[in-house]
């Protein structure tokens, strides 16, 4: 399995952190005073390169006026949503493929 930072769902959180963020007229900077962090580590957050822990993302949704049960329940269900439509592959037969 390959490490969070690569996965697909994490792409997805970032994507809705960041949505969030901007939804919520923050900028970056406005969003590091707000938890008293440095704009980079907001930067890093969105572009992937830190991982949050739990209390990290309470306190920025908290900070944005977002509910952290909600913001997980959405995450949920975008992940839900992404993985029904991809499109699902063959199975194999266990016979070789006919040449046209």
């Amino acid at each position: 399995m390959p490490k969070t930072l690569y996965r697909p769902e994490n792409t997805i959180l970032l994507t809705q952190l960041r949505r969030a963020r901007e939804t919520s007229g923050f900028t970056q900077v406005d969003l590091s005073d707000a938890i008293g962090k440095s704009q980079t580590f907001v930067s890093d957050v969105e572009r992937g390169v830190r991982r949050l822990d739990t209390v990290e993302l309470w306190e920025i949704c908290r900070a944005m006026g977002l509910d952290l049960t909600a913001f997980v329940s959405e995450f949920q269900a975008a992940i839900e949503s992404s993985r029904s439509s991809k499109p699902k592959k063959a199975k194999s037969t266990g016979l070789p493929r006919r040449r046209k």
